[in-house]
């Protein structure tokens, strides 16, 4: 036992989870590893409970922890060989051991300024998804070791038999001569409020699967929103429209959905590029309600919470409704015509997302090796 490598991934938030599964599950049949997973005690009690029913079921142990300072305590008491997190804003030390490679898989890939501003300094190993965010950490002075790999988060949309369309189709009882659209909302800025009810009879000629942010569901409040609002939208238009099904919190990870959906719909939102990988159009709304200051000072949200530079870019393989009313034919259209080049496209994925082949895992399971 004290010959294995000891690692632990901690999924501090749910939606940290799904960019990790693809290596736990590679690491899983690796007898050289010894797999533990912890969430915090500091998130809502819903999704904590939610979360460690999850990672309870994962290969591996689960750390019991009754506080925040008791998980500190026996993470740190395991002097871990490798520490993963899905990103950096909380005190790394205070769980990790001098010894520990700490490495850092983040939840997103490439908009907002927030990706490339967290980086601890105890990170030692970022794994990055393509070259444009090893482009972005540079320019913006990380000087932590990089590791370029490829999306692990997307590795089951290349790998046979990992999705079954079949089922999925099933569970939400798609119409097969209904085209599928995936709406996918972030939690902040949202498109949800200024559409609302709307939505179902603008696609009531297709499939909508609602597949809200998670913070959407577990938090009441972000930046002096109410999410409340969006919650009661989404089960309303569910209950309404025998077209439109919401996604629960159980079905945390938006992988599988991609497989099934024909479009993706959202703001700016990391999915955009998740979506890219799949050769699928999507049409981002460009419509939000906003937190009076950001309404007020227009600057300030594209510091804190998009990035000017990739706003523009996304005009360039994605369609946008720039108001409510424009969304019904700006959805025919995408479905209709192929807007983007080829190799356009191709420049978007190499940049964004490096290797599309199933094989980022690997890539970064080798990287982490290498660095003991």
């Amino acid at each position: 036992m004290s010959n294995k490598i000891s690692i632990l991934f901690d999924s501090f938030y749910l939606y940290h989870l799904p960019q990790f599964e693809p290596l736990i599950d590679l690491l899983a049949t690796d007898k050289r590893f010894l797999i533990y997973h912890s969430t915090s005690t500091e998130i809502s009690e819903k999704e904590f409970r939610l979360c460690k029913s999850i990672l309870k079921k994962k290969p591996g142990l689960f750390i019991e922890a009754n506080s925040e300072n008791d998980r500190q305590k026996k993470i740190r008491d395991l002097n871990l060989d490798v520490f993963i997190c899905g990103w950096s804003r909380y005190d790394l030390n205070r769980y990790v051991s001098p010894k520990t490679l700490v490495v850092m898989i983040y939840h997103g890939i490439g908009i907002k300024p927030s990706y490339w501003l967290d980086n601890h300094e105890r990170i030692d190993l970022r794994i990055v998804e393509g070259p444009y965010r090893i482009k972005q950490l540079r320019e913006n002075g990380v000087k932590t070791d990089l590791a370029l790999t490829g999306f692990i988060k997307l590795d089951p949309l290349f790998q046979k038999n990992k999705i079954d369309v079949k089922s999925i189709t099933k569970t939400y009882s798609l119409d097969p001569n209904k085209k599928t659209i995936l709406f996918a909302p972030t939690f902040y800025p949202s498109s949800v409020e200024p559409i609302g009810m709307r939505l179902g009879d603008y696609t009531k000629d297709y499939n909508v699967l609602i597949k809200p942010h998670l913070w959407t569901i577990f938090l009441n409040k972000f930046a002096e929103l109410n999410h409340g609002a969006k919650r009661k939208i989404f089960d309303n238009l569910d209950k309404t429209y025998e077209h439109i099904h919401l996604i629960p919190p159980e079905k945390y990870n938006i992988i599988s959905l991609y497989k099934v959906s024909n479009l993706l719909l959202t703001e700016a939102s990391s999915t955009i590029y998740e979506m890219l990988a799949c050769n699928k159009p999507v049409v981002v709304n460009r419509f939000f309600k906003l937190k009076l200051s950001h309404r007020i000072f227009r600057y300030r949200l594209y510091r804190k919470r998009l990035n000017q530079e990739m706003e523009k870019d996304i005009s360039n393989f994605c369609y946008e409704a720039k108001k409510p009313t424009e969304l019904p034919e700006t959805l025919m259209c995408a479905l209709k015509n192929s807007k983007t080049e080829i190799s356009i496209l191709k420049k978007h994925q190499e940049e964004m997302l490096y290797k599309l082949d199933g094989l980022a895992s690997e890539r970064a399971k080798k990287e982490i090796i290498n660095r003991l």
